[in-house]
């Protein structure tokens, strides 16, 4: 039963906080201060108020539109404050309130800024990933069994940062174009620092299978040859990895 009443308040908190890192990724794309600054409609410049930034509550009674200038508000407000909501929970039900929920929910939150980032201007901020790294070190001393478990992670996102780094310019050379940008480099050696060598192995095999599934939905969207937006893929491998990553690592080593 409180397990239940905990999940019901840490999904309004979710909307709460997806609907922050929402229009944190918005200004970033639009170069503004994220952390300072009043909320306004983006069609007529309205300041809004209280009762219009309540999450999805809003939306809904709004029936999708502005209070004010009756233009039509996009479902990615409600959609991403229920999508961060819901990876709250499933983190919750995973980790329980433990150090490690809260490590993993910061992780989460940057790899949720950083795939809508990425989204829109083939970007990934590099404050995501710093503020992932430093979750890291700050949660690191409570969930590593030891510190040479601490120095392997270290050890597994500098190396996935260099293999990643001598694959990509090898590919470029190959294809006559980048293939991956250095933001996308940089991510996956932040996810070999939280998972480790055997962990970073699956994220990326999960990642590439998440980047097929994404370029043949937004096929239509994308032109041949074009450059498409991988920091999503890899972000959804990871949260993989922090709900099924046990599971995943044993399965693997069944076959090794």
């Amino acid at each position: 039963m409180i397990k239940i009443y905990i999940a019901f308040w840490l999904f309004l908190f979710g909307t709460v906080f997806g609907s922050f890192l929402n229009c944190a990724a918005m200004r970033i794309v639009r170069g503004e201060d994220f952390i300072r600054g009043r909320s306004r409609c983006r069609s007529c410049g309205h300041e809004l108020r209280a009762m219009d930034l309540i999450p999805i509550v809003s939306w809904l009674l709004s029936h999708g539109r502005c209070r004010y200038c009756k233009a039509k508000l996009s479902l990615r407000y409600p959609l991403t404050e229920l999508v961060f909501a819901v990876a709250l929970e499933g983190l919750f039900f995973r980790y329980g309130i433990t150090v490690a929920f809260a490590g993993a929910s910061c992780l989460t939150g940057c790899l949720f800024v950083l795939s809508l980032v990425d989204l829109e201007i083939l970007e990934i901020p590099d404050g995501c990933l710093l503020t992932g790294v430093i979750a890291f070190c700050v949660t690191a001393p409570f969930t590593m069994e030891s510190a040479k478990a601490f120095f392997l992670h270290v050890a597994a996102g500098l190396v996935t940062g260099v293999v990643m780094l001598v694959l990509s310019l090898v590919m470029d050379g190959v294809l006559q174009r980048e293939s991956m940008g250095g933001g996308d480099i940089k991510l996956f050696a932040l996810l070999g620092l939280w998972f480790g060598f055997t962990g970073i192995l699956i994220l990326t095999f999960l990642s590439c299978i998440f980047g097929l599934l994404f370029v043949s939905v937004r096929r239509r969207q994308t032109e041949p040859g074009g450059i498409f937006p991988f920091g999503p893929a890899i972000a959804a491998a990871a949260y993989v990895m922090l709900i099924f990553g046990d599971g995943l690592r044993d399965w693997y080593f069944r076959f090794l």
